[in-house]
């Protein structure tokens, strides 16, 4: 297994991501024209770890669990890729959600707050009957928000779907698992957001805790989540 996810996080070419909080002026300029991020998935999927990687780079280790039980937000701040920060991306806020209101309350709040993209945060090591069941009822709420909310629809630039814990499962396991993905997403919002765009969602591996493999998975999940919304 180790060496599986070696040879898969070998194969990402993630930039690492930089993080900076954003203050005094540039604090307002980055709250005004930044991006709001909202962090969904079921309990114990780990949003709240991804949301703090996401902002702060620091990953704790397997074991230590924080419960979330109300939706928190965070503070404005960036995140740069590459060496020279080719890319920067500015968030004004990341919003992580409790995942036990369920997947029905998480599409709801989609229409309520209109992020600029949807970060889904699945568990891997779960039965992937589960989590298919999770999004199946996420998507299929989430088709009649959009349908009814032109500009939540508009302002919606990304969803991304994070297979996290994937070093709990093995490579047949992880396709078995993206293929379930892949399915439900065509099935509920090839209509409301297009086929072509509901084929590129990205359906990402992920690691958010810290491991011998370090961070090359998240990393890819972060900077992907930041060229494309940066552009």
């Amino acid at each position: 297994m180790e060496a599986e996810i070696g040879a898969v996080s070998a194969g990402l070419r993630a930039r690492t991501p930089r993080r900076a909080r954003a203050r005094g002026l540039y604090g307002l300029i980055t709250h005004a024209l930044g991006k709001e991020i909202l962090v969904l998935g079921p309990s114990t999927a780990g949003k709240t770890k991804f949301t703090e990687y996401l902002r702060l780079g620091v990953l704790d280790p397997e074991g230590k669990r924080e419960m979330t039980y109300r939706v928190r937000k965070s503070p404005a701040f960036t995140v740069g890729i590459g060496q020279e920060r080719d890319v920067v991306l500015k968030v004004r806020r990341a919003v992580d959600t409790p995942g036990q209101v369920g997947p029905i309350e998480h599409a709801t709040l989609v229409g309520r707050r209109k992020p600029h993209a949807i970060i889904v945060v699945l568990d891997s090591s779960r039965a992937a009957l589960m989590m298919t069941t999770w999004l199946h009822l996420f998507c299929d709420r989430l088709d009649t928000i959009l349908r009814r909310g032109s500009y939540a629809r508009r302002r919606l630039a990304e969803i991304i779907v994070l297979m996290n814990k994937r070093d709990k499962i093995d490579r047949d396991q992880a396709e078995y698992l993206r293929q379930g993905i892949r399915g439900v997403l065509n099935q509920h919002l090839r209509v409301v957001l297009g086929a072509e765009r509901v084929q590129a969602i990205p359906i990402l591996e992920c690691i958010s805790i810290q491991t011998e493999e370090e961070t090359s998975l998240i990393d890819h999940a972060v900077s992907t989540l930041a060229e494309r919304l940066a552009r």
